[in-house]
């Protein structure tokens, strides 16, 4: 191992070199902070280019031992009429002291129908000021949160209750085609540990309860008593699970706690300057992301920014309108989201005001669609955070005052008490510019995959590690860029897709003997879906269109593949594997689906 000494200006504080290690970490002050915000962090860093892709940001403060429902008293004191959130396709608002008596009854609610402190709640909607009552209130109550995705089709419904055993369930009423009361009742048959069904809507169904009762089901006793009871939540209890997948294609349940949820978000607070004054976020992404969650409902509660929700999902009219309207100064989305918000302002020219921060996540994005969205929007330059739900939110983001050519190529500089190295397949740090992947260790990182054991050991060390997936290229000065996944994995528009998943699906077709799947480049969601399929001896006057349609109504909408090619053979390794990238370059190359732009 080389060991390298750092090259740190003094005004930013004092160093460390551990001699053992050969690795270099930086004390900062908070004065130091203060004449300086925007380059603190940049003091960890390393000379020479060829040091060992490893760096420490041990931050200037110490971490908050608080949880979000203690959150949410400071905010409802310091704001209480302030706007928390407001839905403008419900036309309701709800202030920061209405959002604490509104999740205190629906958490007093949740405790009389028996539910205990620990107990998993889902909330499966779109976007809407219930969705957020319903987070608050489980966290006020030291449940746990399970985010399902408004899109799940039945078998992913009952797939996802059952891994973590979820016991309530709080939904909408009904989004797009789906009818969300009819199905979980299909599913309760099938999910032995739901007993309860919360619907928001006026309608009574039968076999369910609807939120407004839940609500008013306790006394004020009760009521009262949830206040009461928040120091006896513990900041490192798990407060939410989120769904993910793995190279198994089967979803994993990653749980984070309180204490990383504080401390991630008031990490944005701080990193983006969001309480300099009273900002307004056009939300865009769905609350069921951990972008939404910790970036927008938990982040409104640290500086009291109100989140605006324009829409049930993304609708780029919708949020031009909404940013208009109720003058947003923030706007966050993944690129796709970007993309079309571009193109919307282009074509109405709408008189939006003052935007300070333009943020993106979910997806790497292209320097091209930074500088499109600096222009027709405003801002100085996008900013960037990268993570995974297993780190809660975020492990990089930009820092104000960054040089835009550094901005818009990177996902931004390490976070505040964190490590990270970048290692080579045995593990071992590679040299600073090289790529392998990212690793990453801190009070950030999932507490492990709610009852999988096996995973957690794969993906977490003894010695607290987390092994991102990502390839990933660290520089010396702490910025990073995301070069690759090792996973198997691609992102459609932000959403995280798993080939092996979708495979599993469309062999369950009677006429498919084997399908293998992967991404390809779209130019507006970064990345879509090709199967290519082999039929069962005998098959004729089978289309692609066929197989399209064979996903409808059985899995997610954004996994049915937007290219099938119908094959009757694969190329092959020696061993017998498939090789996917032959396929993909074959294909790319008859023109069957888009190439990736040339960028070199």
């Amino acid at each position: 191992m080389i060991r390298l000494r750092a090259s740190i200006p003094k005004a930013f504080g004092n160093t460390r070199f551990d001699s053992r290690s050969g690795f270099i970490s930086a004390v900062f002050f908070a004065d130091a902070w203060k004449k300086s915000p925007s380059r603190r962090c940049r003091s960890t860093s390393a000379s020479g280019e060829n040091g060992t892709s490893y760096i420490s940001n041990p931050g200037s403060y110490p971490l908050l031992e608080k949880t979000v429902g203690q959150l949410l008293d400071v905010a409802a004191e310091r704001f209480p009429n302030r706007e928390s959130v407001v839905s403008v396709h419900q036309n309701m608002r709800m202030t920061f002291s209405e959002a604490r008596k509104r999740a205190d009854k629906f958490a007093a609610g949740l405790k009389k129908l028996g539910l205990k402190r620990g107990d998993r709640v889902g909330v499966w909607s779109p976007n809407s000021i219930e969705w957020s009552v319903a987070f608050l209130a489980i966290a006020r109550a030291g449940f746990k949160v399970v985010g399902m995705n408004p899109a799940d089709q039945l078998n992913e419904l009952i797939y996802g209750i059952n891994k973590v055993g979820t016991r309530a369930v709080v939904a909408a009423d009904s989004f797009k085609t789906q009818n969300y009361p009819e199905m979980l009742l299909r599913a309760k048959s099938q999910c032995p540990s739901l007993e309860h069904i919360v619907i928001v809507g006026d309608k009574h169904v039968s076999g369910t309860r609807r939120f407004v009762d839940v609500e008013s089901l306790a006394s004020s006793i009760e009521v009262e008593a949830i206040g009461a009871e928040q120091g006896e939540i513990s900041p490192g209890s798990g407060m939410v699970i989120q769904f993910t997948s793995g190279t198994t294609g089967r979803p994993k349940a990653p749980e984070v706690a309180h204490r990383s949820y504080v401390n991630n978000s008031r990490q944005a607070v701080e990193r983006f300057r969001l309480n300099d004054r009273h900002h307004k976020i056009c939300l865009n992404v769905p609350y069921f992301h951990a972008f939404a969650l910790n970036m927008g409902q938990v982040t409104s509660l640290q500086c009291g920014a109100t989140v605006i929700l324009a829409g049930q999902s993304f609708n780029s009219k919708e949020s031009v309108n909404a940013i208009v309207r109720e003058k947003c100064t923030v706007i966050y989305g993944t690129p796709t989201m970007w993309v079309d918000l571009v193109s919307t302002q282009q074509e109405l020219k709408a008189p939006i005001g003052e935007i300070s921060i333009g943020l993106t996540g979910g997806s790497p994005a292209s320097p091209d669609l930074f500088r499109r969205a600096r222009e027709t929007f405003g801002f100085d330059f996008m900013k960037s955070i990268y993570g995974l739900s297993e780190t809660t939110c975020m492990n990089f983001q930009t820092l104000l005052n960054t040089p835009r050519e550094i901005a818009e190529t990177t996902v931004g500089y390490l976070s505040d008490h964190t490590e990270v190295q970048v290692v080579d397949e045995n593990g071992v740090p590679v040299p600073f510019g090289t790529p392998g992947e990212l690793w990453t260790r801190g009070y950030h990182t999932m507490i492990g995959y709610w009852g999988d054991e096996e995973n957690t050991r794969k993906t977490k060390t003894d010695d607290g590690w987390l092994k991102t997936g990502d390839q990933f290229v660290l520089r010396p000065d702490g910025y990073g860029r995301i070069i690759g996944r090792l996973k198997d994995m691609l992102i459609r528009g932000g959403e995280n897709i798993f080939p092996k998943e979708i495979e599993e699906f469309l062999e369950t077709h009677p006429a498919v003997l084997e399908a293998h799947v992967f991404g390809v480049h779209d130019d507006r969601l970064g990345e879509d879906i090709c199967a290519c399929v082999r039929m069962k001896p005998g098959v004729v006057g089978l289309t692609p269109q066929d197989i399209k349609e064979y996903g409808r109504g059985r899995i997610a909408h954004f996994k049915i593949p937007r290219y099938v090619h119908l094959t009757e053979e694969f190329p092959k390794t020696t061993s017998g594997k498939i090789k996917k990238h032959v396929l993909r370059e074959t294909l790319e190359a008859d023109g069957i689906v888009p190439k990736k732009p040339d960028v070199s």
